[in-house]
């Protein structure tokens, strides 16, 4: 009996012990829990402050870094800028240095220009375009009426903003002659025009005030302006920009070439004017451009830009028939009303009108139809994609072409 309950009290002393010894250890093992909980919450306190130095030490970098580089950048655009300066005034005393020069222009006149010139007076629109082509816009004070109203976007709006600053006047209209008076008050030392214009009354004015006038050549052909164009640089001194615009011109006029060389020719008659009725003969730059299209001038047999009869047109019996509106003034009536009034109904037996292949230029492509400037390569783009549409995938042609009819660029 004794040992038993000897045995009963060790068991219940071991089981007290277990039970204190447990408690401790939970107790212990809470308090072990909160310390690492501690220690979790300080270490993420600490990352954070390290992560915020961090941050904060990286922005305060990339500040300096973009500052260095806005440094390294300001100095490079000082250095272009100062590169540029440099080399343009090098480029300037260049072309000063080969003044004076001596041409002999469309007159067969021996005109020399004693200094680079930096006052430029243009007496009609084909001569601006070609300034401004050439890169001679800023040595331009003056010209004509037409040029400020009647040349393409790209080269009218140059022209309306050099004019609305003052910094070109003008000087007349080309076709009542331009106002010496308004030349001299520009105080130009050179005077270019085009001789086709007929201005030799003109330069013999201004020869007397000393003023050097060139008059370039009537463009009888495509050659012709490409010489003008030469000629013109020479005279300004833009000889470099000169020649890469003629460079650039017939590689276009060549690409058109070869298209031309895989489509069967229409013959077409170009109408400048109708009662009476102009058309562009042999001899004139338009020939070239149509034939440069792939096609035949009816009228290439004649010289300049003849006046013919509603017969000839009937016997020459154009498959295409262009006409010029110039500005609105004329359209197809016209021309059928001129036919009917002398040959009556034989006027419906011409291809062009039996077929409905009589179109109607308007607006800024009268320009590049009739300017011999640098945009006739549009010209030629234009004869072709109204004879050939084929060519530029085109299905229809208005038979009234304007820019907003008819995009060239498409």
């Amino acid at each position: 009996m004794k040992t038993s309950n000897l045995i009963i009290a060790i068991l219940i002393i071991v089981i007290i012990g277990f039970g204190a010894l447990g408690l401790s250890m939970a107790l212990l093992y809470n308090e072990m829990q909160k310390e690492i909980n501690n220690l979790n919450s300080t270490l993420a306190i600490y990352n954070n402050k390290t992560q915020e130095t961090f941050n904060e030490k990286l922005a305060s970098l990339a500040v300096e870094v973009g500052s260095l580089k806005n440094n390294v950048n300001n100095i490079n655009s000082s250095i272009n800028s100062e590169v540029l300066y440099l080399e343009q005034k090098i480029n300037s005393l260049a072309v000063q240095n080969n003044f004076p020069v001596t041409i002999l222009d469309a007159t067969n006149t021996t005109v020399t220009i004693p200094t680079y010139p930096t006052r430029i007076v243009s007496l009609d629109p084909a001569t601006t375009e070609i300034l401004l082509a050439i890169n001679a816009t800023n040595q331009i004070v003056g010209v004509d009426n037409d040029s400020l109203y009647y040349l393409p976007p790209q080269y009218e709006n140059e022209l309306t903003s050099l004019y609305n600053s003052g910094k070109i006047i003008n000087i007349g209209s080309t076709y009542s002659e331009p106002n010496i008076e308004q030349i001299l008050s520009a105080r130009p030392d050179l005077v270019i025009g085009t001789y086709e214009w007929e201005f030799s009354s003109v330069s013999n004015i201004l020869k007397n005030y000393g003023i050097p006038v060139i008059l370039l050549p009537s463009y009888n052909s495509l050659g012709d302006l490409y010489n003008a164009i030469i000629m013109a640089g020479r005279a300004t001194g833009n000889v470099k920009q000169a020649v890469s615009l003629v460079e650039s011109m017939s590689s276009n006029i060549s690409y058109f070439r070869y298209l031309a060389n895989n489509v069967t020719p229409q013959n077409v008659s170009y109408l400048l004017w109708i009662n009476p009725t102009y058309v562009a003969g042999g001899n004139t730059f338009q020939n070239d451009m149509i034939m440069l299209s792939g096609n035949n001038n009816v009228f290439s047999n004649l010289s300049g830009w003849p006046v013919i009869s509603p017969e000839e047109l009937l016997n020459a019996n154009p498959s295409v028939i262009i006409i010029d509106s110039n500005g609105g003034l004329i359209n197809e009536t016209d021309l059928i009303n001129w036919l009917q009034s002398s040959i009556g109904n034989a006027y419906m037996n011409i291809s062009a009108i039996k077929y409905n292949r009589v179109y109607l230029i308007n607006g800024y492509y009268s320009d590049y139809l009739n300017e011999p400037g640098p945009l006739v390569v549009y010209g030629v783009k234009l004869f072709m994609m109204i004879t050939h549409p084929s060519l530029f995938n085109i299905t229809s042609v208005p038979t009234n072409i304007s820019p907003t009819s008819f995009p060239i660029n498409k």
